[in-house]
């Protein structure tokens, strides 16, 4: 096999989930010309599979440096480093750097996205408009690929640039009427212009598309959801266990029909339903009958692994679970379960 050919090989070992093969064809490589940093690459997209995140960036700083006009390893490093958010201000160097260095218009959009999104989490919407200004105007060019554009509507939206979001939605959903993602959306876009009939239609038409639409291999079962549960309910002082002891805990796939019509959001994690406990000792008594669902579909949804459904799940109840104690959302956030 020739170069080409070989790299083709890795790559394919290596989506395929064969890394010890991938990086013994990495090393081969290497080992031929260990100042390519198609190779170099190659290598740390094996660390970055099996988690050796350190060895990644090294490798991909060693890339970097190796083609001073490739922007994939300077995503690649954004992104990792976005994985820490005591390094948010370190991935936002990377991904201007990815910026000016993309050429490639898949590399471009890809900047794109990672930078703003970074400049949001940190708190910085206008520097965020002003790289989504960046984007040709939407009529132009080819359509982007439904996840792409999804990920730039939900990016408008966070600016406050609603009007440019919706549109973005509806592009997606005039495309596939079928794509809940982009109804989601409209939806969002809806309750922020507090129009409560167009964001109750768009999220009617979710929740049908997720309830047909049928769920993959749980990452956990029932009985290890069950397992977190009860212990982010262990993580609460005793006196608080006490109280919630009685409160049921469900395990649902998706809020119900009825809710959604009320205007629940039909992608919600979770929901503490009843009256809070505060409010029955204010009154006198017990509570009235109260419950916290989590919504199984949901939550898979939200995440990639095993491990990351389990911190989620605990997040969601932990956030319930203070609903029951009388805290608002904002309350939440300042103890970090928003």
């Amino acid at each position: 096999m020739n170069f080409d050919e070989d790299m083709e090989r890795a790559w394919d070992l290596l989506e395929a989930g064969d890394e010890p093969g991938a990086r013994r064809l990495a090393e081969r490589l290497y080992g031929d010309d260990p100042g390519h940093p198609d190779v170099i690459f190659l290598q740390a997209a094996c660390c970055r599979q099996v988690g050796a995140m350190k060895d990644a960036l090294k490798l991909l700083e060693q890339a970097a440096q190796a083609d001073m006009n490739w922007a994939a390893p300077e995503i690649w490093t954004a992104e990792i480093l976005a994985e820490d958010p005591e390094r948010l201000g370190q991935a936002l160097q990377h991904a201007t750097a990815a910026l000016d260095r993309a050429e490639e218009e898949e590399e471009f959009l890809q900047a794109v996205a990672l930078k703003a999104g970074l400049e949001i989490d940190l708190g910085k919407p206008v520097a965020a408009r002003k790289t989504l200004a960046e984007l040709p105007p939407l009529q132009a060019g080819a359509a982007l690929p439904a996840a792409l554009a999804l990920d730039f509507a939900h990016l408008f939206l966070e600016v406050g640039d609603v009007d440019e979001a919706a549109q973005r939605f509806q592009t997606v959903a005039d495309a596939d009427g079928r794509d809940a993602d982009a109804w989601h959306g409209l939806g969002l876009c809806a309750e922020a212009r507090n129009d409560e009939a167009g964001k109750r239609q768009a999220w009617l038409r979710v929740i049908a598309l997720d309830a047909e639409a049928p769920m993959a291999a749980p990452l956990l079962s029932e009985a290890q959801v069950a397992e977190v549960a009860d212990a982010a309910i262990g993580e609460l002082p005793q006196r608080a266990r006490e109280l919630i002891a009685h409160v049921p805990i469900l395990i649902v796939d998706l809020p119900a029909r009825e809710e959604v019509d009320k205007g629940l959001d039909p992608r919600l994690l979770g929901m503490f339903a009843g009256s809070p406990y505060s409010d029955a000792s204010v009154m006198g008594g017990q509570p009235e009958l109260t419950q916290i669902l989590l919504f199984r579909k949901n939550l898979e949804r939200a995440v990639h692994s095993a491990e990351e459904l389990g911190e989620q799940i605990r997040i969601t109840l932990l956030h319930e679970t203070g609903h029951f104690f009388g805290m608002s959302e904002e309350d939440l956030a300042e103890v970090g379960l928003d």
